[in-house]
């Protein structure tokens, strides 16, 4: 557009040089000085036609929110751990175990043939203080005559009666191969018979049983006990009944 117009431009000034000259040529001789100009100059009016040209507009980027989405490239292979709350269970006092019975021993050795002594209705004397004269003296047939295992041995048990009461009882443990090496008798002292009955000038009626026995831990012959669980190898044999008077000092 700035070309064109720059050709008019000059286009123009040519004309009016042009027209400058053809009206100086007139007349060869100069006007005098005192002559007053008559002739109106003349204005040339060219008409110029301006065409615009297109004008392109370039429309600038438009600016617009970017939004970038990553793509996770590292693939999660541990789960996620969901924690729960979760009651404590409530403390409890630990309960004391009980102690294990040791288990009885088997046994089925059989019982004892007979009673012998004291026979079933013998007499005897005791007190209820001081010297009481007389014992029990028992004696048996073994299960067997030689010895055996030192578990095994024999179980007497004693009971007083005054009348249909009971009064009083005992129960004298000993080892067979002890009881087989000491003339086959166990001697019942005067204090364990004094502790069988009660009031004096009373007649009390004592029975007794002996019955072969195992125990788990072993026996004490001197005051006639066992220790550790005691198994019965059989029915006890007898009983036998001792008719026990009590005397008082002067004698029964």
């Amino acid at each position: 557009m700035r070309v064109t117009n720059l050709r008019w431009l000059v286009l123009l000034s040519a004309v009016v040089a042009a027209v400058s000259g053809c009206s100086g040529n007139t007349s060869l001789t100069p006007a005098p000085a005192t002559r007053s100009a008559t002739q109106t100059p003349w204005l040339i009016y060219v008409p110029v036609t301006v065409t615009p040209e297109p004008v392109t507009i370039t429309p600038l980027p438009t600016a617009g929110l970017v939004v970038e989405v990553k793509t996770p490239t590292r693939t999660a292979t541990r789960p996620a751990v969901v924690r729960t709350a979760t009651r404590p269970a409530p403390t409890v006092a630990p309960v004391a175990a009980a102690p294990t019975a040791t288990p009885a021993p088997a046994c089925s050795l059989g019982s004892v043939a007979k009673l012998i002594f004291p026979n079933d209705g013998a007499l005897r004397h005791t007190k209820l203080s001081g010297f009481s004269p007389d014992t029990f003296d028992f004696q048996w047939t073994p299960f067997q005559a030689g010895e055996t295992d030192a578990t095994v041995g024999y179980r007497i048990e004693l009971q007083s009666k005054l009348g249909s009461k009971v009064i009083n009882g005992d129960i004298v443990d000993v080892q067979h191969n002890w009881f087989i090496n000491n003339g086959q008798h166990y001697i019942y002292d005067q204090r364990r018979v004094q502790n069988l009955v009660s009031p004096a000038g009373d007649i009390y009626s004592v029975t007794w049983t002996v019955t072969v026995i195992k125990v788990t831990g072993g026996f004490d012959n001197t005051v006639g006990k066992s220790s550790g669980t005691v198994t019965r190898c059989g029915p006890a044999t007898g009983p036998f009944t001792i008719s026990l008077q009590v005397c008082g000092d002067s004698g029964c």
